[in-house]
């Protein structure tokens, strides 16, 4: 299993911030990933957090090797906002391993 941190954008109005629909629930992102996998890879739980411009989230993605994961889950955020997506016209400024959990150093070490 391996911790792959995504950021998406809404699309932004020339003469001002992002404009966006009303934002999906963080299921419907989790379901619309899900559905975006290339097989065999999946989604064993996510940790997705909405804003009106914006979603955040970690996945935790079942695959062959981490580049593997990586890879499928950069797929999956291209269908979910590509054209047919659940956010059409959206950005993924980023979608990338989270380096801290792949390592192993989610937690900071306690000093007594």
């Amino acid at each position: 299993m391996h911790a792959i941190r995504f950021h998406l954008r809404a699309p932004e109005h020339p003469a001002g911030p992002p404009t966006a629909p009303h934002p999906p629930s963080p299921e419907a992102v989790r379901d619309g990933l899900a559905r975006g996998l290339p097989a065999p890879a999946r989604i064993e739980h996510a940790r997705i957090l909405v804003g009106p411009a914006a979603v955040d989230g970690v996945a935790f993605v079942l695959a062959d090797g981490l580049l593997a994961a990586e890879a499928a889950l950069t797929a999956a955020c291209a269908a979910l906002t590509d054209q047919a997506g659940l956010l059409p016209g959206w950005r993924v400024p980023h979608c990338a391993l989270d380096t801290l959990l792949a390592l192993g150093l989610h937690e900071l070490p306690a000093f007594p």
